[in-house]
């Protein structure tokens, strides 16, 4: 399976909002990073290590947009993984940290940058615009 089928499959799992068979798509010790948001915004990790853990992230973010449809208008391969431009296309019905839910349209895009080895992604490192999402954080408890 070459790199950018590998990332064609995690992406479809997304849209048939299959968080297990998402993070199936990483290696056993596999990372996903997200490179933009802070913790204290969102009220968790930016960081997701194993099958568990980026199950239960995507799986947390999925609850929050659970209509999502992720398109992919570019995806590159390249010699050890691959580049992919997306757009989340959801309604936000469900809160995720900080971000509280007030039922509107949802339209965030983002490019994550893949590492693949062995059919397997063993790193994701995500870059989101947070402007959208910016507008409905509520501050962090405490």
């Amino acid at each position: 399976m070459s790199n950018t089928e590998v990332v064609r499959s995690n992406i479809s799992a997304w849209n048939t909002h299959d968080p297990e068979a998402a993070a199936a798509h990483f290696a056993d010790d596999g990372v996903r990073h997200w490179q933009v948001v802070m913790s204290p915004l969102i009220g968790g990790p930016t960081r997701f290590e194993g099958h568990d853990e980026i199950a239960g992230g995507i799986r947390a973010f999925m609850d929050a947009v659970p209509d999502l449809v992720v398109d992919t208008p570019i995806l590159v391969e390249t010699d050890d993984g691959a580049i992919l431009e997306w757009v989340v296309r959801a309604t936000h019905t469900g809160a995720w940290g900080g971000w509280v839910a007030q039922g509107e349209d949802v339209e965030l895009p983002g490019v994550s940058i893949y590492r693949v080895a062995g059919g397997k992604i063993v790193e994701e490192r995500m870059h989101f615009d947070v402007d959208m999402m910016a507008r409905n954080w509520a501050p962090p408890p405490g």
